[in-house]
């Protein structure tokens, strides 16, 4: 009887093991596939919400992930007001947790990102999903954006401070 219980613990965390190791390779897998520069838009009260202002906005977020084997990283997002040309910078920290995407901002903002997608559409790379609010879990927004480029010298020099050269000093 006593082998009969030491096999059945053994399975019991083997499985437990196996269960726990593969939600955490999925966050980071996902968070590989998130590295780069996504742009499109976010429909619903995120912009409301964060700015006060309901305006038509463009956004461009950029994911950097800390090393090959992390859940997560830091990152910059620029929001573009089309009716104002009123741009905003944020920086961030985020994490892939249990499938769901955690956003710190800067400046005290903190959203999740949940049910979302990355995916492959001919040859565009896409990111859709919801964002919802930190606290409260509420949905304030749908997202839907796509792959511009994956992240590059662009990077270093905006986490270094240095300039991106202008097309004048290029010759």
């Amino acid at each position: 009887m006593k082998r009969i219980a030491d096999y059945l613990t053994l399975i019991i965390i083997l499985t437990l093991t196996v269960t726990m190791q593969s939600c955490t390779d999925d966050d980071v897998e996902q968070a590989y596939d998130m590295n780069g520069i996504w742009q499109g838009s976010i429909y619903g009260n995120y912009y409301a919400d964060r700015y006060h202002d309901n305006a038509s906005w463009d956004t461009e977020i950029q994911f950097v992930q800390e090393g090959d084997f992390s859940r997560g990283g830091w990152g910059t997002e620029v929001d573009y007001n089309t009716r104002t040309n009123r741009i905003v910078r944020s920086s961030f920290d985020w994490e892939v947790r249990n499938g769901r995407i955690y956003i710190d901002y800067d400046d005290g903002y903190h959203i999740v990102i949940r049910d979302y997608e990355l995916y492959q559409s001919g040859r565009i790379r896409r990111f859709k999903g919801i964002f919802e609010d930190w606290e409260t879990r509420e949905d304030i927004a749908s997202f839907n954006l796509i792959k511009v480029s994956n992240w590059t010298d662009w990077d270093y020099r905006v986490k270094c401070h240095q300039p991106i050269a202008s097309a004048d000093s290029i010759r």
